[in-house]
């Protein structure tokens, strides 16, 4: 016999002990890199890759053996083995977050929780971190992870019915199965690729969470698994041995050299993928040597067997031990001392999990026998995983219903400042400010209906960004235009629009002042521009747009770009009220009050200096005021930090939800003040 015949496959459709050993490898260095040097590494690039290598390869051989592919067999044991890890993770970390941490990380640790558990996480962390308005609440989320697992169930439903389709219309056409699957998958490698170097160099942060532009990952593992065979036979494997050790040490090397030599976060997941998903498949092609000193040979030891065992729990417990220790410990960045000991608490915690919840679940041979009762499995712990969180969500939106009810008598707000103001006869003097903390990132003010008719945007630069709360179709049309401070101070608007039947037009675009020629930014600068020539074409009855920008340094300036556009509006018969803009906190008051109670003194500092002078630009509106169609400048800097100081809570109401914008409550709260304050500035509300 000869020596080719001799060797041993690397094909997939074996056990094979250097994948598991790699797939230990893989995620051991995610944990490592974490944990130690704040950057993320290509290990979970590759945990992906495996998994669409050993999906593809398994149905493979079914198809090729004439056997029904049974994906619905194939989803209930593939998610009753990984839902109830999940669960139990998911579970234990909410419960931390709750008894562990400020209230204002609840809600999005519950929203990340449902996403977690229900497969969806990475479009919950895209929704959050696209939405410039989501609440920073000091650090990434515990769940965060759960990304890449969330991504990898979407790909564990499609895949099985995109190879059931292929397989069928290739059985249809008598083409042989495995080149049928080998042309979808390259197409879906290729679509993928494209968009993925697109989406990066476009919308990176976005970019690293879409599916859609990490399934060529997937569909790379898929081509390995289809083009390995033929590739195996096609090679005398004993004559190729010192090749193929060499091969799996370079896949080693440079799988471990990717994380030092390229910033994975900012990079991913476009071309420079490539690099991990290389350097697997260059350990895949390796396969088994039977060399002694080669790779494959180190990747079977035992405890690399070990750590391929408890790799998915490994990768579950790690990051929530690691995002909430450092927030109990206030540090961005684990020391030595403090990483090793958050290594060896999560190495502990999954062998723990593997041995009590992953393996007498997947091994179970009463669960494994019919199908029915995995997917029984998988169903009753989607419902303990998600019932839960649902439910303690909806007590806190429920209690926080309950409060607003009261608000008139109760939580005031800005209304006290009020020279004539009386307390209602019935205030509860005990009644709980609001928004609570743990729902302060949640009270941002919303305009729910989008931009039709005449009002709607021709350019595809506003298209997601206008919304009208409209008072019907010959109302007075006011335009609020600018970024997140001028959509909170808008609060105070919508109620006075609403009653006065006015249409609200809101053109919002988070970080970007309205501020034409500015040349901020480039999107901010095709925001402004836009917008621009949105306000020429409908000709509102009304702006309100900031005249005035405080600055990060702590300076208040004259926004750059108006003193064009403010004349061509009053020219057109829009009338322009112009706000003054409001301070940037030095602490964030709904993490201050946490920390230190409602009266501390430190959770009231005083406004800046800047804001207490006279606005830089009244020499501007008072040039340009005069005319028959009013510029109305408004200020109310004076609700937000009475006598000098701002408090984080006024009128039993939470100020400001972070360091830079008020809350949708004490916005509504001013209705009366700034209704007064436009009036008395020459204002019309008729015209």
């Amino acid at each position: 016999m000869t020596a080719a015949c001799e060797a041993p496959t690397t094909g997939p459709d074996r056990y094979r002990p250097e994948l598991h050993g790699l797939r230990g490898v893989a995620i051991g260095l995610v944990v490592l890199y974490h944990v130690w040097s704040g950057r993320v590494w290509g290990g979970v690039d590759v945990f992906l890759f495996l998994s669409a290598f050993l999906l593809t390869g398994s149905f493979v051989r079914r198809a090729e053996a004439r056997r029904p592919l049974q994906p619905f067999s194939y989803w209930a044991k593939t998610f009753k083995r990984l839902l109830p890890p999940t669960v139990v993770v998911s579970l234990a970390t909410l419960t931390a977050v709750v008894a562990l941490l400020e209230p204002e990380h609840w809600m999005p640790a519950l929203a990340d929780a449902m996403g977690s558990v229900g497969q969806v996480e990475n479009w919950v962390l895209i929704h959050r971190d696209v939405d410039y308005y989501a609440a920073d609440v000091g650090g990434p989320s515990p769940f965060q992870h759960f990304w890449s697992l969330s991504i990898q169930g979407q790909i564990f439903l499609i895949w099985p019915v995109l190879i059931e389709v292929t397989v069928a219309i290739a059985r249809r056409l008598r083409v042989r199965v495995s080149m049928a699957l080998l042309v979808v998958f390259s197409m879906v490698l290729l679509a993928s690729l494209v968009w993925s170097v697109y989406s990066t160099a476009a919308q990176q942060q976005v970019a690293y969470f879409d599916t859609r532009t990490r399934a060529w990952e997937f569909a790379a593992g898929s081509v390995l698994a289809l083009l390995l065979p033929t590739l195996e036979r096609r090679r005398a494997a004993g004559a190729h041995r010192a090749i193929r050790v060499a091969l799996g040490w370079c896949g080693l090397l440079a799988l471990l050299l990717c994380g030092l030599l390229v910033d994975v976060r900012g990079a991913f997941p476009g071309w420079i993928a490539l690099w991990p998903l290389g350097a697997a498949a260059l350990v895949l092609l390796a396969g088994d040597t039977g060399h002694p000193l080669s790779v494959d040979r180190m990747l079977s030891t035992r405890p690399a067997r070990i750590l391929g065992d408890i790799s998915y729990a490994l990768y579950l417990v790690h990051w929530p031990l690691l995002t909430i220790a450092l927030a109990l410990l206030g540090r961005e960045r684990a020391s030595f001392g403090v990483g090793a000991a958050l290594i060896l608490a999560s190495l502990l915690l999954a062998w723990l999990l593997t041995r009590a919840v992953d393996q007498p679940i997947r091994r179970s041979v009463y669960l494994n026998a019919v199908p029915y009762r995995a997917a029984a499995v998988a169903v009753l712990a989607l419902v303990v995983g998600l019932a839960p969180p649902f439910a303690y969500q909806q007590h806190l939106l429920a209690q926080e219903r309950d409060l607003q009810a009261r608000a008139v008598a109760d939580n005031p707000g800005a209304r006290v400042l009020d020279p004539s103001y009386e307390p209602h006869p019935d205030r509860d003097a005990h009644a709980p400010f609001l928004p609570t903390t743990a729902l302060a990132g949640k009270d941002w003010v919303g305009v729910p209906g989008t931009c039709e008719g005449e009002l709607a945007p021709s350019d595809p630069e506003l298209a997601d960004l206008c919304h009208v709360q409209s008072a019907g179709e010959d109302a007075p049309v006011l335009v609020s235009i600018g970024n997140s401070r001028m959509e909170q101070f808008t609060g105070a608007i919508l109620p006075l629009a609403a009653e006065h039947g006015w249409s609200v037009v809101t053109l919002w675009e988070g970080g970007c002042t309205f501020s034409p020629e500015a040349q901020i930014s480039p999107d901010c600068d095709a925001y402004s521009s836009a917008a621009r020539a949105y306000l020429e074409t409908v000709r509102p009855d009304a702006v309100l747009l900031a005249t005035t920008f405080f600055t990060p340094a702590g300076e208040e300036i004259i926004t750059p770009g108006l003193e064009e556009t403010i004349p061509a509006l009053l020219a057109q018969g829009t009338q322009v009220i112009a706000l003054r803009d409001q301070p940037r906190l030095p602490i964030d008051p709904p993490i201050c009050i946490d920390e230190n109670g409602v009266d501390a003194s430190n959770c009231a500092p005083p406004i800046p200096a800047p804001l207490t002078a006279e606005r830089p630009d009244t020499a501007q509106i008072a040039q340009l005021t005069g005319g028959r169609t009013p510029i109305v400048p408004i200020d109310v800097n004076d609700l937000v930090c009475p006598d000098g100081i701002c408090s984080p809570i006024i009128g039993n109401v939470l100020v400001s939800i972070d360091r830079f914008h008020i809350s949708a409550t004490f916005a509504a709260s001013m209705q009366d003040a700034v209704d007064a304050r436009l009036e008395g500035a020459g204002f019309r509300w008729r015209v």
